[in-house]
């Protein structure tokens, strides 16, 4: 147990003072996050033979049942140390966000249960803003990431997570005096994960037909393949209505063949020809980003399409590469809130990236 505090320690930083861990709701933050909200599990393998065992593909992810689930993660901390975190990647980008120094907020759920207190409370310990919807009888989310060659496999049951309510969103949009909404003429960011839409499609309808309107803006991110793939007609719709679309380009691949478009230039240009300003950012990896916009300035009409390509900024030394995308996307919205060019906030966010991956989870140094 003192080992693994000093990881969170590492992590984290020392625990805040109580009175720290007061969330205050009256301030609307630029930011507003959504998406599932799980409790993490980090295992490190020395061996492949678990992976193999379970038939799980080194690097993949997807959903599972509870069941397997906890049989897995029990067989993989067995003489191994497990780090616990609150996790799920639309949470990650808040508490980088955070870190930055762009104050977010996170819409969720949890249930009733002992992992959701345990939830709760790590969230309050690290001062990061939720709102969580509490849904009786059903388990909290929960995520394990097992750890091999500095490569995470990743599955997750959601839980509670699919059971946000359009009625919560409503409540606390139109809440007098805590409304998490900016007024129109102020800048906010709405920023909707793509793990966050399946099961929820009257949530995401909501936030389109009533939310993104003026200089509230939908920020997107695609999360994986296999999300685009079993639910392309909702991801092809926030993408059109999205300014930022996230994700690297196997997620975008998919995206272009949903869309009926041969490559990713393809669908780029579909996308940017709606008459919007979008800004596109396509990772991949060592190869670096590209980005497809035709934006030219806030408030601003769109202007010409152009793709620029950016080297990938080298990581000092990869150790895990959770959250890596998640941490872009983090470091790209705070420095677009700062007014910096968008080759700035290319070379920030892949800076920002390039330090997440030198820790365990999705944390700066």
């Amino acid at each position: 147990m003192e080992y693994l505090q000093s990881v969170y320690e590492k992590i984290f930083g020392a625990d805040e003072p109580s009175d720290a861990a007061q969330i205050c709701y009256d301030t609307p933050r630029k930011v507003v996050c959504f998406g599932n909200v799980l409790l993490d599990r980090t295992v490190k393998l020395e061996e492949p033979e678990l992976l193999q065992r379970y038939d799980l593909k080194l690097g993949s992810k997807g959903e599972m049942d509870l069941e397997q689930l906890n049989k897995i993660a029990a067989d993989a901390a067995n003489g191994s140390s497990c780090l616990i975190n609150p996790g799920g990647s639309a949470l990650n980008t808040v508490r980088i966000l955070k870190q930055l120094g762009t104050d977010a907020q996170f819409f969720g759920s949890i249930g009733s249960d002992k992992h959701g207190e345990e939830l709760r409370s790590l969230l309050l310990e690290r001062g990061i803003e939720a709102r969580l919807q509490v849904v009786d009888d059903v388990h909290t989310g929960q995520c394990v990431c097992l750890m091999y060659n500095d490569s995470p496999t990743l599955y997750a049951n959601i839980g509670a997570s699919a059971h946000f309510s359009v009625q919560e969103l409503k409540r606390a949009a139109l809440h007098d005096t805590q409304s998490f909404l900016r007024p129109i003429e102020r800048k906010q960011i709405l920023y909707v994960e793509g793990f966050f839409v399946p099961y929820r499609k009257e949530v995401c309808d909501y936030i389109l037909l009533h939310l993104v309107r003026e200089r509230r803006y939908l920020a997107l991110n695609l999360s994986a393949p296999y999300i685009v793939r079993q639910h392309p007609e909702d991801m092809l719709q926030l993408a059109r209505r999205a300014m930022f679309i996230f994700g690297n380009r196997q997620e975008f691949q998919e995206l272009a063949e949903v869309a009926g478009c041969e490559t990713v230039e393809k669908l780029a240009r579909q996308l940017l020809e709606l008459g919007q300003p979008k800004i596109l950012l396509i990772t991949n990896g060592d190869a670096g980003v590209q980005l497809a916009t035709n934006y030219v300035a806030e408030r601003a009409p769109p202007g010409d399409l152009r793709f620029e390509d950016f080297r990938a900024q080298r990581a000092e030394q990869l150790v895990d590469a959770t959250g890596a995308g998640d941490a872009f996307a983090a470091g790209f919205l705070h420095a677009w809130l700062e007014k910096r060019s968008l080759t700035e906030c290319v070379r920030l966010a892949s800076n920002i990236a390039s330090k997440v991956v030198t820790q365990v989870g999705c944390n700066l140094p």
